[in-house]
């Protein structure tokens, strides 16, 4: 099994599959989901934004092309990910609205209250501390701005339950290895969902964090959810 260590070097190698699998194994319901998280972000004209674990840079994609903001950065630790993005980013001339750079997400390089706005899109269950990863990225938040985490949470009861661990468990390794070629990728990727945080585990982070004010939308019947918390 791949260790939350050896994450960075895992996405890159299967960059170059890795948006086409989103948008298959999703049923391409996934761009909705960042222009949901976009939108709830309320970056105005001239807002600072930071998305965190950026991947191939779709986030801070729809930030340029939904919002106004000024300054649009995306990091991440995986170098195979960021060439991708930077590649999608010249190819819709987005190079003078977004950054792209490599660091670490439990250490951002970045000053105590420098954006409106922190994102991070199916990012948090991959960092090996959850509360660490919520506390830094609202460090770096200005007072009054919002931290938005989208995320993976399996149901906890009913029959979707069991559906949805099927898929998790079959569908989504079987799939993700016949397009990426990477089986233990998507045994990872499946085994990171089901051992994520709970609903009452995440909001406990951000209350820790200094964000009590919290706010939760479901997407796709609770096979996601956005978290928005606004820091004090």
């Amino acid at each position: 099994m791949v260790k939350k260590s050896q994450t960075p070097g895992m996405f890159s190698s299967i960059a170059r599959r890795y948006d086409l699998l989103n948008h298959v194994l999703s049923l391409n319901v996934d761009r909705g989901w960042r222009r949901a998280l976009v939108d709830m972000s309320g970056v105005g004209a001239g807002g600072e934004v930071l998305d965190v674990a950026t991947g191939t840079g779709d986030v801070a994609i729809e930030f340029a092309r939904r919002s106004r903001a000024h300054r649009i950065v995306g990091l991440d630790r995986s170098a195979g990910m960021l060439e991708v993005a930077r590649d999608k980013i010249g190819q819709l001339r987005f190079e003078g609205r977004i950054e792209v750079i490599e660091g670490d997400a439990l250490e951002l390089p970045f000053g105590d209250g420098s954006f409106d706005a922190v994102t991070i899109a199916f990012g948090l269950r991959n960092l090996p501390d959850y509360a660490a990863g919520v506390r830094e990225m609202a460090r770096v938040l200005k007072p009054g701005g919002r931290l938005l985490v989208l995320e993976f949470f399996p149901p906890t009861s009913g029959a979707f339950l069991q559906l949805y661990r099927l898929y998790l468990k079959t569908v989504l390794p079987v799939v993700g290895r016949a397009v990426s070629g990477s089986k233990e990728a998507y045994d990872y990727l499946s085994s990171s969902i089901q051992d994520f945080a709970s609903h009452d585990e995440v909001r406990r982070f951000f209350a820790d964090a200094g964000l009590p004010e919290v706010r939760r939308r479901k997407l796709a019947g609770g096979v996601s959810f956005i978290y928005c918390g606004v820091k004090e």
